[in-house]
């Protein structure tokens, strides 16, 4: 009988550190997740504003990139920012150099939204 309550006791405890730690750990993954989902829409949507201002040039669709441009400054990464201004940058330069940022901002999409 002196054995029961502290095997009991134990129980509930390491009971109660499980839950603990599970908590944390699915309230980190969420925050993850939630984070992945801002940068994958971020970069869809830099894309799609990208396309549309290749596609047909106005002032609304250069406005619509840099809304788009300035929501991966908030939640991409810092060289996915870089590559999108550095196509703002060759909007009027060399086709190569501007088709470099290109190949590097999706290089750097892909590789951040694998990290």
């Amino acid at each position: 009988m002196d054995w029961i309550l502290p095997l009991v006791g134990g129980l509930g405890i390491g009971s109660m550190l499980t839950r603990l730690i599970e908590h944390f750990l699915v309230k980190s993954m969420s925050k993850q997740n939630r984070f992945y989902q801002e940068k994958r829409e971020a970069y869809l949507g830099l894309l799609s504003a990208l396309h549309a201002a290749a596609v047909s040039p106005s002032n609304e669709n250069s406005k619509n990139y840099a809304l788009w441009q300035t929501r991966v400054e908030l939640f991409g990464a810092a060289e996915v920012a870089k590559s999108a201004q550095g196509i703002v940058d060759t909007n009027d330069g060399p086709r190569e150099t501007r088709d470099l940022h290109f190949k590097n901002l999706v290089q750097e999409m892909k590789k951040d939204l694998k990290d």
